[in-house]
């Protein structure tokens, strides 16, 4: 087992029990915790080979941006296992060469309009203090974050930042991002998460 429980900065705490399948073989996690970080914490490293000269792959980025943890879950190829949170009963393969097609489609849901005066692509400190400011102005908007949850990469930085005492200087990033998503819900501003813009047309974006 490879886990820190004891950080000078950080708190930690396990979520429910789940149990969820690797190679045919059940595994432990906990509710809220990622695919790539259960496995990582079980003494898993190699998540797939790459396509020609099967060298081994694990996780690297962590932040869903490169391919290293890319796996097959339930069926479905080429999922980034370190952004995706773990379910009971979900059932992950390691990928060999270059994969397989999905063993099955599920039925797409049906497309909706939300109507709003501005999107923000992107819910970092840049995105979540323009939505803090449109509102402010009353400009509806809505922020749309690939992630599980806003914050960008401030949720993850322990650092104090420096700077003037306006722009939050000798407070630690991951704070930021906690004041800042705490006025998103507190102001009620419209937000969707797990959810990527894909495509850009006059007055429309395409999300899914």
């Amino acid at each position: 087992m490879r886990e820190i429980n004891i950080h000078p900065i950080l708190q930690f705490s396990h979520g429910k029990e789940l149990k969820f399948t690797f190679d045919g073989k059940t595994m432990k996690a906990y509710e809220g915790e990622t695919v790539a970080m259960a496995l990582y914490r079980s003494g898993i490293d190699i998540f797939s080979e790459s396509p020609k000269l099967h060298r081994p792959r694990g996780m690297f980025c962590a932040i869903g941006k490169c391919s290293s943890c890319m796996m097959r879950v339930n069926g479905i190829p080429n999922v980034r296992t370190c952004i995706l949170p773990v379910r009971e009963e979900m059932v992950v393969e390691k990928h060999e060469g270059f994969g397989k097609l999905p063993d099955y489609i599920e039925k797409f849901a049906e497309p909706f309009e939300i109507n709003k005066e501005v999107a923000i692509i992107g819910s970092g400190p840049a995105g979540l203090s323009a939505a803090i400011t449109f509102k402010e102005f009353g400009i509806k908007a809505l922020i749309i974050e690939e992630n599980p949850q806003l914050g960008g990469q401030l949720i993850k930085q322990t650092h104090k930042f420096f700077g003037s005492e306006k722009e939050k200087a000798g407070t630690r990033g991951f704070e930021i991002a906690r004041d800042l998503i705490k006025n998103i819900e507190n102001s009620s501003i419209d937000y969707i998460t797990n959810s990527t813009a894909f495509a850009i047309d006059e007055n429309k974006i395409g999300v899914f």
